[in-house]
């Protein structure tokens, strides 16, 4: 139950990306407005400043002058200049010896004064909290008049205005604020709504998919963007699946087909022998055509467990030097009286030796598949030869025969599980041995080909890295198979 509550609440894609993008444009917009305030802030202290530098300037220009009868006047002219500027509530503070002029004359002036005087205020102007809670900016300079000695003047220039602006200027900004996170929400529902536009699409394609049917595609948008990246990768799994889900089916029904032969045919020379008592000839007749079944169907289930272990990779191959030319001979001395024994020529001539890496019992396995399958389609009288070369960095191993040939519609499958051509199937084979070929040829980073030759019978060849190159450059490999096909004669 919770974790299904869970999920109910889990916020899905659109409103994470509806989420990031709000606060993205949140986070900038309170970083933009807090930059401009503080840019608001520094321009009215800077006026400030220039403010009080252009009266301290009179001052000292005031006192320079001598134009005051001693310091009464000087006070008098302090008052007339605190007043002059009443309406930006200057507040002159001279500290002669004896006395303290604060002008104008009040309250909070004089508390202001009194605040002052216990502080250590530096050449620089400074802001300031009174007592009473507002913020002045204050400058001190040192009048020095001819014939008296000199004292300091406190200049404290309130900073109300300048407060009441910055409050304006917040509540604006405010106002504006919640207005743009508001449109920010918005336009993120908005983006995020087209962004996810192709997604949802994808989604209703891939429900439409039905393992029986594999046909649905993803749209792509045709803007080339990641979505439709991947789209493309999506379709060309959904390309393999349907591929792989094919060949699956034909497998399986080839399969059964493949195990429905030898079992029916047991089954009939067993319901044939238990029909009426026989003599022991008769019995040990059927048994043997039981055995020949048994070899088919031990044959065939021998060649699914190697694919199928092949196709789970399963199958480790020995990396070992092997000379193809000694396992080939070696596997033809073998095959050597079953040629005779059926009446077809087997020619070989001992090649120099052909260095590859690889696993000595799967290139075995290979040869072995490759003679069996020469002699088995070539005519009493006919003849199978086999040669081995090193081309360059390759190692060449081909298997001509002159039987009847592989039609031309069953070249390209040749290599497929279970495709037999009818003379094929009228052997008795199991349809995997080519199969099982390939397989091993490509593990060991080669290529192999069929192909029929100019008059009659069909060659086999195969095409392996020797021995100190890399066995994984197929692409050279296949560039040079044809090449080398045109140029070697069986």
């Amino acid at each position: 139950m919770s974790s299904a509550r869970s999920r109910l609440f889990r916020p899905g894609l659109r409103s994470r990306l509806t989420f990031w993008t709000t606060a993205v444009l949140t986070s900038c917009l309170i970083a933009g407005f807090a930059w401009a305030r503080h840019c608001l802030s520094t321009i009215l202290e800077e006026r400030n400043d220039v403010f009080l530098m252009s009266e301290c300037l009179e001052l000292r220009d005031f006192v320079r002058e001598n134009r005051f009868g001693g310091l009464d006047a000087l006070e008098a002219g302090l008052r007339r200049e605190a007043k002059s500027h009443r309406l930006f509530g200057l507040i002159l503070i001279a500290r002669r010896p004896g006395a303290v002029l604060v002008a104008p004359h009040a309250m909070g002036a004089r508390r202001l004064a009194d605040q002052l005087s216990r502080l250590d205020l530096g050449p620089s102007p400074r802001t300031i909290h009174s007592e009473g809670g507002r913020a002045y900016r204050v400058e001190r300079i040192l009048l020095e008049p001819d014939g008296e000695a000199p004292f300091p003047v406190e200049l404290c220039l309130p900073l109300s205005e300048n407060q009441a602006t910055l409050s304006q200027f917040d509540g604006r900004v405010i106002a504006g604020g919640v207005a743009f996170v508001i449109a920010s929400v918005l336009g993120g529902l908005w983006l995020s709504r087209q962004a996810l536009r192709p997604v949802a699409r994808s989604i209703a394609a891939a429900r439409r998919l039905d393992p029986a049917d594999l046909s649905a595609r993803l749209a792509l948008t045709g803007g080339g963007d990641e979505l439709d990246q991947l789209a493309a990768t999506v379709n060309d799994l959904l390309d393999r699946l349907a591929a792989f889900h094919t060949q699956l089916k034909n497998f399986t029904a080839d399969a059964s087909h493949e195990l429905r032969s030898p079992l029916a045919a047991m089954r009939a020379a067993i319901e044939v022998a238990l029909q009426q008592p026989r003599d022991a000839r008769e019995y040990q007749q059927i048994l043997g055509s039981l055995s020949e079944q048994c070899d088919r169907l031990t044959e065939l289930v021998n060649g699914l467990l190697f694919l199928a272990r092949a196709d789970a990779g399963q199958i480790e191959l020995k990396g070992t030097r092997v000379d193809v030319s000694a396992l080939v001979g070696d596997m033809i001395d073998l095959y050597l009286p079953l040629a005779e024994e059926r009446g077809i020529s087997l020619k070989w001539d001992q090649p120099p030796p052909a260095l590859v890496t690889g696993d000595p019992s799967r290139l075995g396995q290979l040869v072995t598949n490759l003679l069996d399958n020469a002699i088995k389609f070539t005519e009493p009288g006919g003849e199978v030869r086999v040669l081995v070369l090193q081309v360059g960095h390759e190692v060449h191993f081909k298997v001509a025969d002159t039987g009847s040939g592989i039609p031309i519609d069953h070249l390209p499958h040749i290599f497929d599980r279970f495709h037999q051509a009818n003379a094929a199937r009228s052997s008795g084979g199991s349809g995997l041995g080519l199969s099982i070929c390939r397989w091993i040829v490509e593990a060991h980073g080669g290529v192999i080909q069929a192909s029929n030759n100019p008059g009659l019978g069909s060659t086999l060849t195969v095409v392996l890295p020797a021995l100190g190159t890399n066995s994984g450059r197929r692409k050279p490999v296949r560039e040079t198979f044809d090449r080398a096909s045109a140029t070697v004669d069986v």
